[in-house]
């Protein structure tokens, strides 16, 4: 046992100070407490969690609390302190708690990077004073009809009244109306707004919403839910409290009929269907009564080339927009049809319109029948079959007065008859032959001048001439192709084709392509690929167009 002297144990004791003193420093702790640990429900008290290491504000985490509590945001900091040369570190969350049911709950253990605090146990008691759900906010359903057909839509009309002071709501979230069975489309944007009710000033927020089905049958429709949270404090009490939003839901029956059998053509359920039809002529002038329903068509006189534009509106109750028929008309061989793309809206009253626009122009001289329209609809209040008509039009068509005249043949002169050359002998020419000699200089020199002068007047004055053919009708086409006008493009280009009857088949033929490829973008169906048009080409063709040769100008160089 010698080898036990005294250096020996005083490095042995040094040793074993170190090892402790070590673990001392580096054993990090951490305490967690509560402002209060006998609450009631919704009553808010606050956690506090510290450790006495820096660390980073997601080293806790608040997940196991949400079981049992509302958790606040959490506020984080961290400091330092150096006192006498020996430096403090540590690092704090605060978090707002409200418990979610009765009973005694239980604040976990926290682990912060190998620190643990010791778990909490909260007595939780009912509160007589807590207010309703009814209290804070409820819901206000009203289903249009709860009896439908297949494809017939109601009308879900849904009001959120929030009693409490919209300020103090805490992550508030509305669940839509929904169905397993039924199709549930909302109808635009929601709205809000501040109203009085019952003497109490409150936040509504309103949304509509399109029912449907495909399928008959009995269904359940749910109605939307709140949920989220309010602050609130009563006024017999400073304590802030914290109530849980859980609107109960509504539950609605909607009740879906079969298609009635024997029902023939295209089925379309509504209560009310219109069909309304008026034509107008190229000004715009309506053209008397177009919805008379006697055996008798109305009877129009027009020209070849000019325009008729038909415009049919149809306007249904309970159903959507594109629910609505498309319109499918055969015209004659002898009309050339213009047919814009469809205008879908909703009336003021909620009912669905949509609006067709044709533009007919007659090609040929003669009786032309324009066909009726029908429509079968369903009448949802009667119980019955129905069909809306819309008369055509019989037109008698008269070849147009503006018809181009044919150009003047030019009158070939004939030419005279040359007389016989005189033969003169001259013996002594004398002085003449110089004077010959100059006169043909001089008359070289004047016919290079005329010649020179003639070609820049040419240049000069055939821009001129270009501007003077810009007339009305021409700044006018040009003015419709720029706005991408259809119907008024078309009626300007026959009025400028008779205007200028001298205009050749190229220029025709290069303008009657763009405007084809014009109505092609204006009238493609609404599934079509989409081509955007230029008018360049058609607006640099009518400013520079190519005309037939004319003999009738005589050119500058005879006149001189």
């Amino acid at each position: 046992m010698r080898f036990l002297n005294k250096p020996f144990l005083s490095m042995l004791l040094t040793l074993l100070i170190g090892v402790f003193s070590s673990h001392s420093v580096f054993a990090a702790t951490a305490v967690a407490s509560v402002s209060q640990n006998s609450v009631t429900k919704d009553e808010v008290f606050l956690l506090r969690v510290t450790t006495d290491e820096k660390v980073s504000s997601g080293a806790l985490d608040l997940a196991p609390l949400q079981k049992d509590f509302y958790v606040g945001t959490p506020s984080f900091g961290s400091s330092m302190r150096i006192v006498n040369g020996s430096r403090t570190v540590s690092s704090e969350w605060n978090i707002t708690l409200a418990p979610l049911r009765l009973g005694r709950l239980e604040i976990p253990s926290f682990d912060i990077e190998g620190a643990k605090t010791k778990p909490i146990t909260i007595n939780v008691a009912v509160n007589k004073a807590a207010p309703k759900q009814s209290d804070m906010a409820e819901f206000q359903l009203n289903l249009s009809k709860d009896s439908l057909y297949p494809q017939e839509v109601a009308e879900l009309d849904v009001k959120l009244i929030i009693k409490a002071d919209p300020r103090r709501l805490q992550d508030p979230k509305i669940a839509p109306p929904s169905s397993a069975q039924l199709d549930v489309e909302p109808i635009g944007e929601s709205k809000q707004f501040q109203d009085v009710i019952n003497g109490q000033e409150v936040t509504v927020v309103q949304q509509s919403f399109h029912i449907s089905s495909q399928k008959p049958g009995q269904f359940k429709l749910n109605g939307p839910k709140l949920t989220g949270a309010v602050v609130y404090s009563t006024n017999n009490s400073s304590t802030t409290r914290l109530f849980q939003l859980d609107t109960p839901v509504k539950t609605l029956d909607v009740a879906v009929k079969e298609v009635p059998k024997g029902y023939q053509g295209e089925w379309l359920p509504t209560s009310n269907f219109k069909l309304i039809q008026q034509w107008s002529d190229s000004q715009g002038n309506e053209l008397g009564s177009s919805n008379a329903l006697g055996d008798d068509k109305q009877k129009i006189e027009m020209e070849a080339g000019d325009s008729l534009t038909r415009t049919i509106t149809m306007t249904a109750s309970n159903l959507t927009q594109h629910q609505l028929p498309k319109l499918n008309i055969t015209y004659p061989k002898t009309v050339r049809v213009y047919e814009e793309k469809p205008k879908f809206g909703t009336t003021q009253s909620g009912d669905a319109v949509v609006v067709y626009k044709q533009v007919l122009i007659p090609k040929e001289s003669g009786s032309i029948s324009l066909p009726d329209v029908s429509q079968a609809w369903f009448n949802t209040d009667s119980q019955s079959q129905e069909t809306s008509n819309a008369l055509g039009l019989e037109l008698s068509v008269q070849a147009s007065e503006r018809a181009s005249s044919s150009s003047p043949t030019p009158v070939m002169e004939t030419p005279t008859q040359q007389a016989s050359p005189t033969i003169v002998t001259v013996e002594n020419p004398g002085m003449w032959p110089y004077l010959t000699a100059l006169f043909a200089a001089l008359w070289l020199i004047s016919s290079a001048f005329a010649f020179y002068f003639w070609s820049r007047r040419g240049t000069v004055v055939k821009p001129k001439q270009k501007d003077e053919r810009q007339s009305d009708t021409a700044e006018a086409l040009i003015a419709a192709l720029k706005m991408k006008d259809g119907v008024k493009t078309r009626t300007l280009f026959e009025q400028w084709k008779t205007e200028n009857p001298d205009l050749s088949g190229e220029t025709l033929e290069t303008i009657e392509a763009e405007l084809a490829k014009l109505n092609q973008n204006l009238y493609a169906e609404a599934d079509s690929p989409n081509q955007s048009w230029d008018p360049r080409l058609a607006i640099n063709t009518i400013k520079k167009p190519k005309r037939l040769s004319s003999k009738t100008q005589k050119s500058t160089l005879e006149k001189l």
